[in-house]
């Protein structure tokens, strides 16, 4: 097993996908979106190529206003062509500025783009299936399911992407904050336990990673959540369980057991939300969007279900997302090419906010949820709340 610091540094460019000028010097509500530099060209208020920022789009046959488009915007998209992989994975969100993982294979890739939408920055690339990924000051964090690794780039992409840890396991979710970066990683398959399996642990500022912070060698760990206390992960398993382990300490508590390969995770200030995503025809009525008590007892609620959902054919509930300005749950399904939400409490049905595409990692941020496209040319889309 490898280790390394934290450090490094090299060159950011900017995808041909976009022409994207640069706005200073034109009016509010203005830009020069051609970048000839002949003139503030576009209405960033009516115009529904450029709404809000040169490049975003209203998609759906939405129009463009002064608060933005009337639907689905979508803020960027991935590498267009081959050989490099547009398939997105996972995003996260900090300081106003959108960062997600693409590729299933070696020509994956790290970007990010504002919010607001614009000229997509690779921060990484030639990566092998990246899939996890965390930010905080220090830099951006993600997991190379492939190679077996977990990597470190600068958020401005000045400096290389630095290699943090190599390990013999399948490295999947992170979550990071100011203080830790963590990772979650399996010895095994899908749902298969084995010698290895853990929680691991990067402590900020010095980036010295601790593979064995939380060791589960009985489980198979997959994505994971934080609050200021605990990590929350849940075990990918036929039986899995749903699990908070102390920051402080690395030991382990369940908080659910018996769910159906659960997959995502999600907190906010009393309640742990996630998706049981069995991901076969035979098990479609075991998949379900849960709910239970940071503080137990271990009485997990069932939110969404396919048996109260009439206009779900194959469920495949993926990614989820909470935050504590808002009484919605809100989560992708892939298998009905849907983004959804629901009441935290259980009450009222479901709503669908977008129906389209392959929809994957989902995060909330002030007004507007965000989701990315895995097979729609890797498409970074939000929506108002």
């Amino acid at each position: 097993m490898l280790s390394v610091a934290l450090t490094g540094a090299s060159c950011t460019t900017v995808l041909g996908d976009f022409t994207v000028g640069d706005a200073s010097g034109c009016q509010p509500g203005t830009a020069d979106c051609d970048g000839d530099g002949m003139g503030c060209e576009v209405d960033l208020t009516s115009d529904a190529q450029n709404c809000g920022a040169c490049g975003a789009v209203c998609v759906d046959g939405g129009t463009c206003g002064a608060s933005g488009c009337s639907g689905p915007t979508e803020i960027a998209r991935g590498y267009p062509m081959p050989p490099r992989s547009s398939n997105a994975q996972f995003l996260a969100i900090y300081e106003d500025e959108v960062y997600w993982t693409a590729g299933e294979g070696g020509g994956g890739s790290v970007q990010k783009v504002s919010i607001l939408g614009g000229p997509v920055t690779p921060l990484a690339v030639e990566q092998n299936a990246p899939y996890g990924i965390a930010v905080n000051k220090y830099g951006v964090f993600w997991a190379n399911l492939n190679d077996k690794n977990i990597m470190r780039v600068d958020r401005d992409g000045a400096a290389p992407p630095t290699l943090i840890f190599d390990t013999d396991n399948d490295p999947l979710g992170v979550a990071a904050d100011e203080k830790d970066v963590f990772w979650a990683q399996r010895a095994g398959g899908i749902g298969i336990s084995g010698d290895g399996s853990s929680i691991g642990q990067i402590t900020m500022p010095d980036g010295r990673p601790d593979e064995e912070f939380h060791e589960d060698n009985g489980a198979s760990p997959h994505l994971i959540a934080l609050d200021e206390q605990f990590v929350y992960w849940v075990d990918r398993s036929e039986r899995g369980t749903v699990n908070k382990t102390p920051r402080g300490t690395g030991g382990s508590d369940r908080l659910a057991d018996d769910q159906r390969f659960p997959y995502a995770i999600a907190v906010d200030r009393d309640f742990v939300y996630w998706t049981n995503s069995p991901r076969t025809a035979a098990s479609n009525e075991q998949a379900a969007v849960m709910r239970a008590s940071k503080t137990g007892p271990r009485n997990p609620m069932r939110l969404w279900t396919p048996a109260e959902d009439d206009e779900v054919r194959n469920p495949s509930p993926d990614c989820i997302a909470v935050d504590d300005n808002d009484t919605y749950v809100y989560w992708t399904d892939q298998g009905s090419s849907r983004v959804l939400r629901k009441r935290k409490d259980g009450t009222e049905r479901q709503e669908v906010l977008y129906e389209g595409g392959t929809p994957r990692g989902i995060a909330l941020h002030g007004e507007y949820v965000y989701w990315v496209d895995e097979k729609n040319d890797g498409a970074v889309r939000k929506l108002r709340r």
